[in-house]
This record gives structure tokens, sequence and C-alpha cells, in this order.
């Protein structure tokens, strides 16, 4: 599979959802999506209703994104041997207990701007955890044919929450006042974690040996380093981001200080973002199908920048509410691409690390987006900010027609079959790290072809866990060349060449063995001391 056309969903965009377990949980996310915005939101409006500075304003929606960048990649590391189900329903209560302390901030009136943000961040950590375990459990609950569907089924519902979240918290903030908006959300969470809780109770989640966190963030951050196509993908969320934040940011400040409408307003105008996003649903799949992804993606960025535009400089209601309709569409379709691509690409191994570091990095740009765009607004005006917002977006689409996203041949998720001669290496008995080594012999008229192969394989045995990979001249045998690399210990190598080990990335070791006359290996070597370091004569590289 290449990115520039991912695979039909020949079963109906819909089709994930006649899977019982899929329906009631996705049903549960909208619950919890609903309260995360109508939590956020309300606080926003509140600091908005104060004439609080733009940057304290935008405090709101960095607050909800920063935990991301602390919390989003331990937990993709924790769900690989922890109950996903578990870890939402836990989050889900926090997020109640946050918003349980809203009401009472409100209620006794200490509901200063700074403990206002401090349950954002509460919500913000919850909705970290939640999200890392939900986009986990996703292709367990459905089959690869479905994916495709349920990352658009999972799109729509949290984006029909934009819709319903906001539209809750303005409604409840104008009828019912802060107090019992927050006492309302609350009880949204702690609903939503019952569903999980129970859910947990009568079938535990899946749960895997108990690895040290620290060393699974790293192997994710290594194959993404390793793997051209994750970081271009990565890139391009980044670049989409960071211009997109801008409307998140101020667009309080557009319907507070431009447009004149009260919270009831800010509701609706948020919901009409919202509901553009559930419109996506219906109309981008064939437009999808038709596209490329590099084509699809710039098109929505364009279908962003305008709203961007219209927001800085329109003043009608009507125009505004409009341009954000097509916000919505654009929203939704740009981030569930990149999203997608991700299901389905990925091996099962690294997924939850790698699709945690796009929820780190998007919500990342998030946070760190919604403040830089408070500070320009501050220092250059409301217009000048969305304007400038706009000219970013601008050039991300230049720059993602010009590059593209490359190919994801090679990181495909089918599993390969082991290789018995390295099978027999594991005997082995060193428990500490070890160097495999590789001895080719090449024909001098084939060696730029073997170097033109064994780079991709260079690639390959760093993103699966490899450190310290070299190729260097047999010391004795002028046509011999030797590859070695360090393993971790006799486990790590066994789950490179087994569970990590992918069809496409057996594919680049057999084009390899191909162009050589003689292969010796695998060796391994157990590693008592440093290796000395001596130049390679392979494919420069890390």
């Amino acid at each position: 599979m290449t990115s520039d056309r991912p695979p039909r969903a020949g079963e109906g965009t819909f089709a994930a959802l006649r899977l019982p377990a899929f329906a009631i949980l996705m049903t549960v996310q909208l619950v919890n999506a609903i309260a995360v915005w109508a939590h956020v939101v309300s606080v926003q409006w509140m600091l908005t209703a104060r004439d609080e500075s733009a940057t304290v304003v935008a405090l709101a929606p960095a607050a909800m994104a920063l935990p991301f960048l602390v919390l989003a990649l331990p937990a993709g590391a924790l769900v690989g041997f922890v109950s996903r189900e578990r870890l939402q329903a836990a989050g889900m209560f926090a997020s109640a207990v946050a918003a349980g302390a809203g009401a009472l901030l409100s209620a006794f009136g200490t509901d200063s701007a700074v403990l206002l943000l401090a349950t954002v961040l509460v919500v913000g950590a919850a909705l970290a955890v939640v999200g890392v375990a939900w986009q986990s459990l996703l292709p367990d609950l459905v089959v690869r044919g479905l994916l495709p569907s349920a990352t658009v089924v999972d799109g729509a519902v949290y984006n029909a929450a934009r819709a319903l979240g906001p539209l809750l918290a303005g409604l409840g903030l104008a009828l019912s006042g802060p107090t019992a908006t927050f006492l309302g959300v609350s009880a949204l969470f702690a609903l939503a974690g019952s569903v999980f809780l129970v859910t947990e109770m009568r079938q535990p989640g899946r749960r895997g040996a108990r690895r040290p966190i620290i060393p699974e963030i790293v192997q994710g951050l290594r194959f993404a380093r390793y793997s051209p196509w994750t970081r271009r993908l990565l890139a391009r969320m980044v670049m989409f981001g960071l211009p997109a934040s801008a409307l998140w940011a101020l667009i309080s400040l557009v319907v507070h200080d431009r447009l004149g409408l009260g919270a009831r307003g800010f509701g609706v105008i948020l919901a009409v973002v919202g509901t553009g996003a559930v419109v996506a649903t219906f109309v981008l799949p064939p437009l999808r199908r038709r596209l490329s992804v590099p084509v699809f993606a710039a098109w929505g960025s364009f279908a962003y920048a305008v709203t961007l535009a219209v927001l800085g400089l329109g003043t009608d209601p009507v125009l505004v509410g409009a341009t954000l309709l097509l916000g919505g569409v654009a929203w939704v379709g740009v981030q569930s691409t990149w999203m997608m691509l991700a299901h389905q690409a990925l091996p099962a191994w690294v997924r939850p690390r790698v699709i945690a570091l796009l929820l780190f990095l998007f919500q990342g740009t998030q946070a760190i987006g919604s403040l830089g765009w408070g500070l320009v607004a501050d220092a250059i005006g409301l217009s000048g900010s969305l304007l400038a917002a706009t000219a970013l977006m601008l050039l991300s689409i230049a720059i993602l027609l010009y590059a593209g996203l490359g190919t994801s041949v090679g990181i495909e998720p089918d599993p390969a079959e082991i290789d018995e001669a390295w099978h027999r290496q594991l005997e082995v008995e060193h428990r500490g790290e070890l160097l495999i080594r590789y001895e080719y012999t090449v024909d001098p008229a084939l060696s730029e072809e073997f170097l033109a192969a064994i780079e991709p394989l260079r690639l390959s045995r760093l993103r699966l866990g490899a450190r310290d990979w070299s190729l260097r001249q047999h010391p004795e045998c002028p046509g011999c060349l030797v590859e070695t690399y360090r393993v971790s210990s006799r486990e790590d190598w066994w789950q490179q060449e087994s569970v990590r080990l992918t069809v496409p990335e057996q594919r680049l070791r057999t084009a390899v063995r191909d162009l050589v006359t003689h292969l010796r290996g695998p060796v391994a070597v157990p590693v008592t001391h440093p290796d000395p370091s001596s130049p390679d004569v392979g494919p420069a590289g890390p």
C-alpha cells in the first residue's frame, strides 16, 4: 500500500457500527467527548466574559492540550500491558472530579482564572490517557477491513461532540449558570466512566507482560526516526495543526468582540463548526477515494485557510457561521486522514506508541499554537493574527503538494514467518547485550546495487530496535562485507525477528540476500566490552 491512495472501505462508511461492542463503546466516547468540550468551552467563555486578555483566554484550549505533551507517550507504552478499559474509566472519573471542582469554585465565588484553568488541565490529562487507550483498543474491536469505517465513525463522533458540547455549554451558562453547567458535565463524565468500569468487570481487558515504560517510549521514537514515511506523516500533522489552532484559540474573542454575541451565541457558533465536522462524515469519503492523499489534504487545508481568513475579516454572524461550517468539514477531513493512514500502515507492535506520538504532536500543536496565537493577537490584533495563520496554512499546502508523503511500503502490518536460521541462534544463553553479525560475499559488479539495497535494510534494523549498525570491509576478505549491530538482549532480538517483523520488512532482507554469492549469519556474540569503532564502508547514516 502507498500513502497516495488509501484502500477502499468496501463495506460502507458506517459498517463498523454493526458490531455491538464497537457501537456501545463509541456511544460512551461520544458522551465523554461532549462533556470534555462542554467543560472547556464553559471555562473559555467565563474568561472571555470577564474581559481577560487574549493570552489568558487562549490558555483554556492550551490547558486541555498541554497534558498530552507529558502523558501521551507514557500512555502509549502503558496500553501494551495495562487494561485499556480500566485506564479509560479512571480518566473519565478524574474528569468528573475536575468538573465537580469547577461547580464548587463557581458556587463559592472562588473561580479565579488560575483555578478554572487547573480544572481544564485535569480534564486534558484524562483525555490524553483516554484518547491513547481508545485508539489502541480500536483495532481490536473491529477487523482490519473495517478500520477505515471505524476511523471515520470515530472522527465523526469526536467532532459531533464539538457541536453538541459547546451548544450544551452555551445553553447551560445562559439558562442555568456555571454551577449547574459544571455539575451536569460532571454527571456525564461519571456516566461514561461507569460504562467502561462495568465493561472491565464483565470482561477484563487484555494485559501483557509488564515492561519498563521508558524503553517502550524510546522504541516508539526510534521507529518514527528511522521510518521516513512516519516522519513525513508527523511533519504534515504539525504543519496543519499549528495554523489550524488559531481558530480554537481565538474564536471566543471573535464572537465576543467582533460579532457581539453572548454565551448562547458562542455555543451556537461552535456547534456550527462541530456540525461541519459531522457533515464531513457523509460528504468526504467519496472524495477521499477519488483523490490522492496529498491532493485531498491540500484541498481540506485550503478550505480551512479560507475559514481563517473570513474569521479574521468578517463581521457578519451569518457569513462567519457559514464559513465555520466549511471549516468543520475541512478540520475532520484532514485530521482523520492522518489517523486513518497510521491505523492502516503501522504494524500492531508499534501502532499504540506511534499513535500516541501522533496525539502528542497534534495536541502539542494545539497547546503551543493556542498560546502562540494568543500572544500574537495581543501584539498585532485579532485580525492580524488570524491572517498570519491563513498565510502559514497556505505555506503548508505548498510544501505538502511539493514534497508529498512518500510511500508506506515497508511498514505495512502483515506479519512475516520466522527465519529458522535465526531461530537456532536463540540457543545463546547470554542474557545481556548481543552483537549480531552477518558476512556477505558480493560480486564486484553488483556492489553498487548491494549498497543501495542494504540502506533500506539498515533503516529496518534500526526501527525494529537495533543499535550501532555498521557495514565494514572484512579485514581478510577483499570481496566480503560485514554487517553488525547490537541488540539489548536475547528477548529483544526475538521481538525484532518475530513479533515486530512484517512481510515488507522481510522483503528488504530478501533483496539483500539475492545480491550476494555467499551469506554467513546471523551470528550472535555476547558483548562484554565496547566494540572498537571502525569506519563504515556502506551508506552513510546514524
